[in-house]
Formats: structure tokens, C-alpha cells, sequence
């Protein structure tokens, strides 16, 4: 239980410091990819509206403003240029022009080496099919910004600047914050497991504590039943049975159940480790169901046994009895008058198996059944004061199927709830 504790706590904060990371760097990357795209296109459409021209290229660049520039900036409402009379000899870029029919009509390749006329065609016709006005495309390594601008005879002219050295920069960026995040991260939930216990310590002290005293108490309190059980039976050889001494044998029955029952419970929390080994289920589990068929018939209700043959599983024979017990003594008290206690047994894979123990409960609907796992839970028509025991059945059922690595589940359908439990 502990270590359940603290693995759940680790991967918690584990969980918590990625959500974190995400929710800052996917924004950073996205605005500065969406900064360096505004740049681009103001670049590109300045080239495009100068025909390529860039020999009378004079100093345009704008000084830096406050985070108001920046915010106008990233929005791309900005008009500034970072270009200096140097550009020219920087800046490689080529134009492809489309008729209205999809026709290449001009490709203009003299300011950029690394293109040919057929990759100018190739990225034009591309850029043409996207059904964006701008945006990126890469080809054969190089990475490529383009714009459309349609022409007064309907033709598409495509500009293309080459941004490589851009797009490696903005990469190089998303590797270097996603692994410093990664290494954060790794190194946080290192952290956290090394402090987790440290953390965890007043409430594994409080665990530990409670459990001390549920033993030292349950032992403390069979002395005064057994000397109030046996004082009570000598008061019957000397005066006779009556309702009174019937009553309180009766309580002293339920209170030695209850001690019983919460040191059953302790000990199996606290047992961190359970020998599994390979026990015959369904021989298990048909004993477990005859031996209640009596207490089953005698309220006039019907017992079902469903029980596939052969089925072994991994498990700890006593835990799997008191399992078995357990499920199919909280049907029989449930059932609905007159109704029909089900067990069903089936191999699931290679070496698994899926138990279901269901009764009929007409009044099942829109209860929250995870609550009837928890400690001393008693509902209102299922769990109710007529019935003997106190609640704490179900959540030793829980904790045995947890030590044997198996899960339990509750659910109810047409009138009928079933407990269901993998192994």
C-alpha cells in the first residue's frame, strides 16, 4: 500500500512538471516560429514588390520598441524591415509565375544557386496546390518560404526565399528546449523519489499507527467477549435460555466478527509481499459456492454455478478462499427476496481468469458502485442495518485481489449487480 502510495505520488509530480514544461514551451516554439514566419513574408512581399530589385537596397532597418512592438510583431501587423544595404548579397530567393490553367509561365532563378528550373517548377507547383498564400515547404534539405500574389491578368506569381539557415535555427531551438525539458524532467521525478518517503512519513507513520492499534485492540477486546460469552452460557445452565442471554450472545457473535475481520484486514495491507503460486480456481471457487448453497436455499433464493474446469492462476491459496468467501457470502446476503445468485467462472488468455459473483438487485440503478469498496460503507438498500456485518467485506475483497495483482469491479445492468474480479 505504502509503495502504491508513493508511486502514485511520484508520477503525479512527474505528470504535474510536464504539463508545466508543455503549457511553456509548446507557446514559446510557436511564437517564435510565427515571429520568424512575419519576418519572412514582410521580407518576401517587399522583394516581390520591387521586382526582384534589391540593387538600390538602402538601410531599412527598424529600431527595437518595447513589448508592445514585440506583441505587434508576432501578430504580423508589423511593417518594420530588418534589411541593410548587405541584404542583397544575402538574401537568395527565385519567382515562379502561373497562368490561370496551371501553366508555368516564367521562372526567374538569377539570385539563387542551389534551384534548377525544374525544383523551381516542382516547389511552384506545390506551393499552388496548398491552398495557402504562404507558408513553408522543404526541398532537398533546403527549406523555402513562399508568397502568391495574383496578377491583373489572373496569374499566380510565386515568390520563394530561401530560409534555411531560419528553419535550422528554429529547430535547433525546439531540440534544445524539449531535451533541457526532458532532463528537468527526469531529474524532478529522480528527486522525487528519493524525497517521496521522506514527504510520505507522518502519513505512513499514521498508517503504521492505526494498524498497531487495530491489532493491540482487536486482541485487547477478545478478552471481555470471551469472558462475557462464557458468563453469559453459565447464566443459561443455571436459569435457562432466554431472549435476553440470546441477545447478548448475538452481539458478542458480531462484535468477535468485527475484531476478527479489522485484524484480517490489517494483516493483509500490511503484508507487502504474497507468494503467488499456481492454485486450482475453479476447484477454489466451486467449494467456496456449495458450502453457501444451504444458507442460499434456505432464504428461498437460487444459487447459479457457472465454473469453467482446469482454471489456475497465480495466486495465494488462503487469500483466494477468503476471496471466494467473501463475494459470494455479500450476494447471498443482497440478493433480492426470492432471487438468484449467480457464479460464473471463465479462463481469460493463457494463465488469467475473469470471476463474476451477481445477484439480482432491483433497485441498483444510478448508485455509485467504486463507494462499496471503501471501508465500513453501507448503502441505503444494498448495505442496509437489517443485514448482518459492518461494511468492511468488499474492501478486504479489494485488497486481497490487489495483492495477488488482480482488480475487482463493481457495475449493474438490468436489474442485476455483479462483482467482477481478474486474475
Amino acid at each position: 500500500m505504502i509503495k502504491k502510495l508513493q508511486r502514485k505520488f511520484i508520477m503525479i509530480s512527474g505528470l504535474a512538471v510536464i504539463v508545466i514544461m508543455v503549457c511553456f514551451l509548446l507557446p514559446v516554439n510557436l511564437i517564435n516560429r510565427v515571429r520568424v514566419g512575419n519576418e519572412l513574408k514582410r521580407t518576401l512581399r517587399f522583394i516581390m514588390d520591387s521586382g526582384g530589385d534589391l540593387s538600390g537596397l538602402k538601410e531599412t532597418e527598424r529600431e527595437e520598441g518595447g513589448w508592445q512592438d514585440v506583441l505587434v510583431d508576432i501578430i504580423g501587423r508589423n511593417t518594420g524591415l530588418n534589411l541593410t544595404p548587405e541584404s542583397r548579397y544575402q538574401l537568395r530567393f527565385f519567382t515562379v509565375t502561373f497562368a490561370e490553367d496551371g501553366t508555368c509561365l516564367d521562372v526567374a532563378l538569377s539570385h539563387i544557386a542551389a534551384v534548377g528550373y525544374e525544383d523551381a517548377q516542382d516547389l511552384g507547383r506545390r506551393a499552388l496546390n496548398s491552398h495557402s498564400g504562404s507558408g513553408f515547404l522543404l526541398s532537398n534539405q533546403n527549406s523555402y518560404y513562399y508568397l502568391q500574389e495574383k496578377g491583373k491578368k489572373h496569374e499566380t506569381t510565386i515568390g520563394f526565399l530561401d530560409c534555411t539557415r531560419e528553419v535550422r535555427s528554429l529547430n535547433i531551438f525546439f531540440y534544445v528546449s524539449t531535451g533541457f525539458a526532458v532532463v528537468l524532467t527526469a531529474a524532478f521525478v529522480l528527486l522525487m523519489a528519493v524525497l517521496s518517503k521522506r514527504v510520505m512519513q507522518p502519513y505512513i507513520d499514521n498508517m503504521e499507527s492505526q494498524r498497531e492499534f487495530i491489532t493491540n485492540a482487536g486482541h485487547e477486546l477478545k478478552t471481555p467477549f470471551a469472558i462475557i460469552s462464557a458468563n453469559t452460557e453459565v447464566i443459561e445452565m443455571i436459569n435457562g435460555k432466554s431472549e435476553w442471554t440470546d441477545s447478548i450472545l448475538s452481539q458478542v457473535k458480531r462484535g468477535t466478527t468485527l475484531i476478527n475481520d479489522l485484524i484480517t484486514l490489517s494483516r493483509a495491507e500490511e503484508a507487502e509481499q504474497v507468494v503467488l503460486t499456481d492454485v486450482d480456481l475453479s476447484k477454489t471457487l466451486q467449494e467456496s459456492a456449495e458450502s453457501f448453497r444451504p444458507v442460499i436455499e434456505k432464504d428461498q433464493k437460487r444459487l447459479e454455478v457457472q465454473i469453467q474446469e482446469g482454471v489456475h492462476v497465480r495466486a495465494e491459496q488462503k487469500m483466494l478462499t477468503e476471496l471466494c468467501n467473501i463475494l459470494v457470502d455479500n450476494a447471498a446476503k443482497y440478493c433480492d427476496d426470492k432471487g438468484t445468485v449467480s457464479v460464473v467462472l471463465k479462463k481469460r488468455g493463457r494463465s488469467g481468469a475473469v470471476l463474476q459473483v451477481s445477484n439480482d438487485f432491483e433497485e441498483g440503478s444510478g448508485k455509485d458502485y467504486s463507494r462499496f469498496f471503501r471501508r465500513f460503507y453501507r448503502g441505503d438498500q444494498s448495505h442496509n442495518s437489517k443485514q448482518s456485518g459492518y461494511g468492511i467485506g468488499l474492501s478486504m475483497a479489494q485488497t486481497i485481489a490487489e495483492k495477488m495483482k488482480g482488480t475487482i469491479t463493481a457495475h449493474w445492468k438490468d436489474g442485476v449487480i455483479t462483482f467482477a474480479v481478474t486474475l
